[in-house]
């Protein structure tokens, strides 16, 4: 009778577990890569046979994939296949499904949840955090060469262009403006360059054939600059007529940059992450860069893994193999998508039914057990 009563006790524990594991699951609907637990219970009894009631034997974790949400945020990864991203912990290395991922304050790919390091492949194919520092923006380039096409006519014998805008030794636009004067004495084009301040920083002679093409060795001038910066001014071919020319018949002179190198500092703008994992930076102009590509965990059995806390895994033996995703595994990266809980919602509250009706009976033993050592004590005192 005492044993009865001592099992509906233990009936009413075991469901209280099962009931938070059951809370839990529920609370971490939401939760990206939240693994769902089960309870499982077993008997006691002892060696002749006598039930001692219950106990909570193990508590499982379910690794079938969750529910896939749309975010918008590049770094935000959902992968399609059996695989997992790859975190590490000073020399430690972890696995996850919930691709929650953000750069930190040192530039590095980090788990948001954790703050944990993302491990990718660098371009030597190492193993290594993935950290943007040295790409976050792209350096300047001097402008050292400017192209010129177009036409002349001693019509207008002066003619000035003012739209020329190079990139000097510090990185910053300078406008130029060339100035044309036609020599009739010498049949010659004088080419005067100036800066924005109206300081000559460069001068030639442009001379052309009969045709009106340009004649070999006057079909350029160097522009010197402060800090040792040289450009030059191309103004086309000897002999071509896709560059400058000069042909008395045009009514009057006209020309335009065809092609000018150089650029400003640009920073970019963009991460993009493509489906086998490569990280590319997108910059202002127009520029990208391959920063590294993501490494992948190889899943056989999601029974060689444990939940260390929350949406963390750690293996339970030998590292797995480190792949990239397309290279020894089918798996694409989803950009801007994440893999939530995979708490199943109905049988969730299916099993809290079954805990509800458990624990009910469990009372209802635990009550009558009761009532039945009351009548005992009663009918001893009659």
């Amino acid at each position: 009778m005492f044993q009865a009563f001592y099992n509906g006790l233990s009936g009413m524990f075991t469901s209280s577990k099962a009931l938070n594991l059951v809370s839990n699951n529920v609370s971490n609907m939401q939760t990206p890569g939240y693994k769902a637990q089960d309870a499982f219970l077993t008997s006691l009894s002892t060696r002749d046979g006598n039930g001692l009631g219950a106990k909570v034997a193990d508590v499982d974790y379910r690794f079938s994939p969750g529910e896939v949400t749309q975010t918008g945020n590049s770094t935000d990864l959902f992968l399609d296949g059996n695989a997992l991203f790859i975190l590490k912990d000073g020399a430690d290395y972890y696995y996850t499904r919930a691709g929650l991922f953000s750069f930190d304050s040192e530039d590095n790919l980090v788990d948001k949840l954790s703050g944990m390091k993302v491990v990718g492949f660098d371009k030597q194919g190492n193993l290594a955090p993935i950290n943007i520092s040295p790409h976050k923006s792209l350096p300047f380039e001097m402008t050292d060469l400017v192209n010129i096409t177009g036409q002349l006519t001693n019509k207008t014998p002066n003619y000035s262009f003012g739209d020329l805008s190079i990139i000097n030794a510090k990185g910053e636009s300078q406008d130029l403006s060339l100035d044309f004067s036609y020599s009739e004495d010498n049949m010659n084009w004088v080419v005067t360059v100036k800066d924005s301040l109206g300081s000559q920083v460069g001068s030639g002679l442009v001379e052309f054939e009969a045709d009106g093409t340009l004649k070999v060795g006057k079909n350029e001038l160097q522009i010197m600059l402060p800090e040792g910066q040289s450009v030059t001014v191309s103004f086309g071919e000897p002999g071509s007529l896709a560059g400058l020319t000069s042909l008395n018949e045009s009514p009057e002179s006209n020309i335009s940059i065809s092609d000018i190198n150089g650029e400003v500092e640009s920073p970019y703008r963009q991460v993009e992450v493509k489906t086998n994992g490569e990280i590319v930076l997108k910059y202002v102009n127009g520029k990208q860069v391959d920063v590294g590509r993501l490494a992948l965990a190889k899943v056989d059995d999601f029974a060689a893994f444990s939940v260390k806390e929350g949406h963390i895994l750690s293996s339970n033996g030998d590292r797995p193999e480190h792949l990239k995703a397309g290279e020894g595994l089918d798996v694409n990266v989803i950009s801007g998508a994440l893999e939530l809980s995979n708490v199943d919602l109905a049988q969730e509250f299916g099993d809290m039914i079954v805990i509800q009706r458990s624990y009910q009976a469990s009372s209802r033993v635990l009550s009558v057990s009761n009532q039945m050592l009351e009548q005992l004590y009663n009918s001893t005192n009659g």
